[in-house]
């Protein structure tokens, strides 16, 4: 009796270990983890374009990092642009307290304290057609998630998921850097998350890899 009592308090207390501390929300909606959040540009209260995650003053009504069953958290964020062709005046990232502009940088880190923490991630005056795609990783006490964020004016980035139907690929990064050399799909699938260019042949794409 002992003995199944000692394990019912361990498998508690194993799941209330690796249960979830925290969501992605946008609108009151949860977000999965890994998933793609997509806004187009739509006009601002000056009459410019622009693309905000957090157009709305009340917090509910945009993207927020929000502890489970209104826990209190903190944690690290790290925000990367992936690919960014559109002209905007500002581009720029608050959270926890401080905004930092990301006209002439591609990745910042942040700290965050609450139970519901704004995530503000906004392009303003936006001049040309085009799109930006970043990476937001947020990590609390262990745990990490990840949510892309893809902001569009007319265009996509044209990213496709990571299943191709070609056999066999040459896998290079963002810089052109060769990664994999006639990689099949199975073997791709050990990538790290990120995009990245496939070439079969005369054929050519960019995936996301979650």
């Amino acid at each position: 009796m002992k003995k199944l009592f000692t394990l019912t308090i361990m498998l508690i207390l194993t799941v209330h270990v690796s249960a979830q501390k925290f969501d992605f929300k946008y609108k009151g909606e949860v977000l999965a983890n890994g998933s793609t959040l997509s806004i187009n540009a739509e006009t601002d209260m000056f009459g410019e374009l622009a693309c905000e995650t957090n157009p709305s003053a009340a917090p509910e009504n945009g993207l927020i990092v929000s502890g489970k069953n209104g826990a209190y958290i903190s944690g690290t964020a790290h925000l990367a642009i992936l690919e960014h062709t559109f002209k905007a005046k500002t581009v720029q990232w608050c959270m926890g307290g401080s905004c930092e502009s990301m006209k002439s940088v591609t990745e910042l880190d942040k700290t965050f304290e609450g139970s519901a923490v704004q995530t503000m991630f906004d392009a303003f005056t936006i001049r040309a057609e085009g799109y930006l795609l970043a990476k937001l990783d947020v990590t609390v006490s262990g745990e990490t998630q990840s949510l892309y964020i893809e902001f569009s004016n007319g265009q996509h980035s044209g990213v496709h998921s990571l299943q191709t139907t070609e056999e066999c690929a040459n896998v290079y990064d963002l810089s052109g850097r060769l990664v994999m050399a006639n990689a099949n799909a199975s073997v791709r699938q050990s990538l790290r998350p990120g995009i990245y260019t496939i070439k079969s042949g005369n054929k050519a794409r960019k995936v996301l890899i979650k």
